[in-house]
């Protein structure tokens, strides 16, 4: 009885070790928006939610005033169930623009999340 508990407890611990890093879903928000500051960087974070297992996420920024941003990675280690992804957006001069902010997820598994990015300046 004690050799079939002890396999089990093992090959749950290698089922745990050997099981791939999953994205559950993605959430992107500005948590500061800029409001009617001037030449303000704001932050856009994509909070991940992943399965807690080990593993990169490969993904890149989109922004809509721009080309796509560079393919980045983020390490996530085992029992970590959440990963947060920044982008600084630097804005300038008077003015309104409202854009658009989106993650693009390319591993574990293809996905992508976006919010809107306001910036009003007065002047």
């Amino acid at each position: 009885m004690l050799t079939l508990v002890l396999i089990g407890v093992v090959g749950f611990y290698i089922w745990q070790r050997l099981s791939p890093l999953e994205v559950e879903g993605v959430t992107v928000a500005v948590p500061q928006p800029a409001g009617n500051r001037c030449d303000v960087t704001v932050d856009v974070v994509a909070t991940v939610r992943t399965n807690g297992r080990s593993g990169v996420i490969r993904y890149q920024w989109f922004r809509s005033d721009a080309p796509p941003g560079a393919i980045l990675t983020e390490q996530v280690g085992s029992g970590q169930r959440t990963a947060a992804l920044t982008l600084a957006w630097t804005f300038s001069g008077t003015g309104k623009a409202t854009e658009t902010a989106t993650v693009n997820i390319i591993e574990p598994s293809p996905l992508q999340v976006g919010t809107q990015v306001e910036y009003r300046c007065q002047g």
